[in-house]
């Protein structure tokens, strides 16, 4: 076996989930989490490809200093080190932490390599995710919140065509495969290591004849998206959400995460100003996800304020 890089994070209990999507971020083939430090810290262990050493030590510190200062901690509460690890297979080692879970009474996520049995509820189906170097295993409470809205769309909606902005390893695409089975889904995703991953989770659940997977841009797209799905950052979204409006239908929906609880006033105010109203606001955690429709000409301008902050349950461990 291949010698890796191996990177331990340790961060105070808030920044727990800022600092696993980091690392996910960041190209990690494997995160799993370790006993807390002596100063209660939460300890992340992680390994990469050799030869990112010089661009994780200059983008991850980066991301630790902003999720510091928005959750008012000091940096030297922050502790980053990595270090060469000899033939473990560390592709393999994080898989014994993720393990089958419910997203609500409709759907459960199932790790491809699963081989106990499962009983779900008599509404519920099954959707089996290998995550590999891809951000998506459906346990972060940003994809969980927004798969929670998919699944409460089931019985409110019927897109015929379902668009998923920054796909990753194709879990919320082939959720709504599953949820929408009238519909077809377009995942994109700039990465094609992570497309070919999606590729991956799209045949395991033999569902190729309902999702594809691309790298194309927005801009070549045509409207007329019943449901826009967008996992992705403040900044990302902000940058996306004309694009994200041109291309959705008037009567459809979009559902947005990615954002921490402070970062929704100034994401709904710039889709108000689009067009786009605020239809109902999840969080879980620090985690929020914002469901969005366009607004009618007798609310034009409406739907900037803040709705009350639905907290749900994150997947049960």
């Amino acid at each position: 076996m291949r010698d890796w890089l191996g990177l331990t994070l340790a961060v105070p209990p808030a920044l727990g989930e800022v600092a696993s999507a980091l690392l996910f971020e960041a190209g990690a083939q494997g995160i799993w989490e370790d006993q807390p430090d002596r100063a209660g810290r939460l300890v992340f262990r992680a390994g990469f490809p050799l030869g990112l050493e010089s661009r994780l030590m200059a983008e991850l510190p980066a991301g630790l200093v902003v999720a510091c200062e928005s959750f008012s901690e000091p940096l030297d509460s922050v502790a980053l080190s990595m270090d060469i690890k000899p033939g473990e297979d560390y592709s393999e080692t994080w898989k014994k932490d993720l393990k089958p879970f419910p997203v609500g009474p409709r759907l459960w996520i199932c790790p491809s390599w699963w081989t106990e049995p499962l009983k779900p509820g008599p509404k519920a189906k099954i959707l089996k995710i290998d995550p590999g170097p891809a951000f998506g295993s459906g346990r972060h409470p940003s994809t969980f919140l927004c798969l929670r809205l998919l699944g409460d769309l089931v019985d409110q909606i019927a897109p015929a065509r379902v668009l998923d902005v920054g796909s990753g390893s194709g879990v919320l695409s082939l959720a709504a495969a599953i949820l929408f089975p009238a519909a077809q889904i377009e995942g994109l995703d700039s990465d094609p290591d992570t497309l070919e991953v999606a590729a991956a989770n799209l045949k395991a659940n033999q569902l190729a004849d309902r999702a594809s997977f691309s790298g194309r841009a927005l801009s070549e797209l045509e409207p007329g998206y019943g449901l826009i799905l967008a996992n992705l950052t403040l900044g990302t979204l902000t940058e996306l959400a004309p694009e994200i409006r041109r291309l959705l239908s008037p009567t459809g929906l979009a559902v947005v995460s990615g954002l921490l609880a402070d970062q929704t006033q100034a994401l709904t105010e710039t889709c108000a100003a689009l067009g786009l109203a605020l239809q109902r606001h999840v969080g879980l955690e620090e985690w929020s996800a914002l469901q969005l429709a366009p607004a009618s000409p007798e609310s034009s301008g409406a739907g900037s304020g803040e709705l009350p902050r639905e907290l749900v349950e994150g997947p049960l461990m």
